[in-house]
């Protein structure tokens, strides 16, 4: 598991907390102390605030799982991105921490030194598979399913090459 998953896994467990305004957990939470706790457990020290995060995370277009939604400018709420549309947010008073579709017209900031090693590659592929699916019309999900068998079918046969040729000598 990477350092994303286990923030995501972390979000995950506190689906059902009670939403509690000005709380950082670990029984409850507000919007930004859920996101202060999660990430302070993996050893990211995040400011309190959610409009404080939104200044000190690095500002992206376009979000990868472990991304920050931010909600105003200042912010005025946050969630998690946990990818394919989908957030862990601690939403209101009365409600408590759940998953939801991404809505409205938010932005999204990166943690420092959270992914900033394949963040550039990986937004280079969904911009070029987005441009894929649109030049496809309707058929974007089988262009990326397609796109997912080659690359694993050529994973298998790398991994194969690699179990014969290590058993030969010179």
């Amino acid at each position: 598991m990477t350092i994303v998953d286990d923030i995501i896994a972390l979000a995950t467990a506190e689906i059902g907390s009670p939403y509690v305004y000005g709380d950082e957990g670990p029984d409850t939470f507000d919007c930004s102390g859920l996101v202060q706790y999660v990430y302070g457990l993996k050893g990211y020290k995040l400011p309190r605030t959610a409009a404080q995060q939104q200044k000190y995370v690095k500002p992206v277009t376009n979000p990868l799982p472990g991304d920050l939604v931010y909600w105003g400018d200042p912010a005025y709420h946050t969630a998690i991105y946990i990818g394919g549309g989908k957030i862990i947010s601690a939403p209101k008073p009365g409600a408590k921490v759940h998953m939801t579709d991404l809505y409205g017209s938010p932005t999204f900031g990166r943690v420092p030194g959270l992914g900033t090693a394949i963040a550039g590659p990986i937004g280079y592929v969904q911009t070029g598979l987005t441009d894929v699916g649109e030049w496809l019309g309707g058929a974007r999900e089988l262009a990326l399913e397609g796109i997912a068998v080659i690359l694993g079918v050529g994973l298998i046969g790398f991994g194969i090459y690699r179990a014969v040729t290590s058993g030969k000598t010179s």
